[in-house]
């Protein structure tokens, strides 16, 4: 079988998404997928597969063996002896477990199983798009005779149709205020550590921002200098997703957040024209974070937040969503908290969404705060 002819075939056509990470990412992960289940359980090149065999890896990837699955992130290669070698520990589907149940599992001293994996909708089209993907490149170099998943046709075998329905997942005004307050604990307490962190919990959340926004990318690097002043407003000016340059107004509030964490530096208290220091140092004042270590920083005050929490004895129902919360929350929480403030057409421009249908179906829920008020006074008997 030419396993070493389909991976240099499948290294031509993920080389054209190189330049974009997170495509790339999800890309790699499908095509890697196709590859091993083609060797492995096909007992075929990729070249030979045909509409039966797309068929089979789609229920392959809805009902993967547990040998396949695995309960972490793991790294694919690891470093030994100056080369990297496979991981043994790696796999090539990953059940996601919850925070909470990784807390309560080792509360109980129990291990974590993965007989509950289920590939969420989003992820079985995101299979059928790229593997068509994949194909459509094969064929068109004349490698491949057809395409098998363009052939397939009932694809609602695997994917369902579902009514759309608003929320990006946010904190309570209770659960915020706690992470706010802990941040600035944390910040007061040693601030040659936590100034750093409150000025990163209060920029995703007063800016929306992803992490890339305060770590940047392969195209671009934030500075001071990204924050821009015109007339009597400020501006955080990045480079997000598809290498698109956009502007974020920045509320007078959070200033007094940013003037903390410049102080902190020795910085003067507002950024000058053109400031090329780093948005974000090392402790040990070098350069730049990676998203991982921005995560990190903020798991750790989700982490601090819930253990105040329980200390005053909130109750479950008051602390579960932080238990799950991750860093995205943030952006979402603090649209949610806006948009009742804000006019809807600014609200999507501060978060870059492509499409105002996607700002109105998660924060403006008009549509069903209607719904709900109309069943509000009807009844089972009449």
């Amino acid at each position: 079988m030419p396993a070493a002819n389909d991976l240099a075939h499948a290294r031509a056509f993920l080389k054209s998404y190189s330049g974009q990470a997170t495509t790339f990412k999800a890309y790699r992960t499908q095509v890697e997928r196709i590859l091993l289940w083609s060797w492995i359980i096909a007992g075929k090149s990729i070249l030979d597969l045909r509409r039966s065999d797309a068929e089979r890896f789609m229920d392959f990837n809805v009902a993967p063996p547990a040998s396949w699955i695995g309960d972490a992130v793991r790294q694919r290669f690891l470093p030994r002896g100056g080369v990297y070698e496979p991981n043994p520990g790696w796999r090539p589907f990953g059940i996601k477990i919850s925070k909470s149940d990784r807390k309560r599992a080792k509360e109980a001293g129990e291990e974590l199983g993965v007989s509950g994996y289920k590939m969420a909708q989003g992820s079985i089209r995101q299979v059928f798009s790229i593997c068509s993907s994949f194909f459509e490149f094969l064929t068109q170099e004349d490698l491949a005779q057809g395409n098998p998943f363009k052939a397939i046709k009932g694809k609602s075998r695997w994917i369902r149709t579902t009514a759309k329905r608003s929320g990006g997942k946010s904190l309570t005004q209770l659960q915020w205020d706690f992470v706010i307050e802990t941040a600035e604990l944390m910040a007061n307490e040693a601030p040659e550590s936590h100034e750093r962190t409150l000025f990163i919990v209060s920029s995703l959340f007063s800016m929306y921002l992803r992490v890339s926004d305060l770590v940047g990318n392969q195209l671009w690097t934030p500075t001071m200098g990204s924050f821009v002043k015109e007339d009597e407003t400020w501006w955080y000016e990045v480079v997000g997703k598809g290498n698109v340059e956009a502007r974020i107004a920045v509320k007078p509030d959070y200033l007094k957040y940013l003037k903390r964490y410049r102080q902190s530096r020795n910085l003067t208290p507002l950024p000058l024209k053109g400031e090329q220091a780093p948005l974000l140092t090392k402790l040990n004042g070098a350069p730049g974070l990676s998203d991982r270590q921005v995560r990190n920083i903020v798991q750790e005050v989700f982490d601090r937040a819930l253990k105040r929490m329980h200390e005053e004895g909130r109750s479950d129902c008051e602390v579960d969503d932080l238990r799950v919360a991750t860093l995205h929350w943030l952006r979402h929480t603090g649209a949610t908290f806006d948009a009742p403030h804000r006019d809807a057409k600014n609200l999507q421009a501060d978060l870059r969404h492509k499409s105002m249908s996607t700002t109105q179906d998660i924060y403006y829920n008009s549509l069903d705060d209607q719904r709900a008020a109309e069943v509000e006074g009807l009844t089972v008997k009449r």
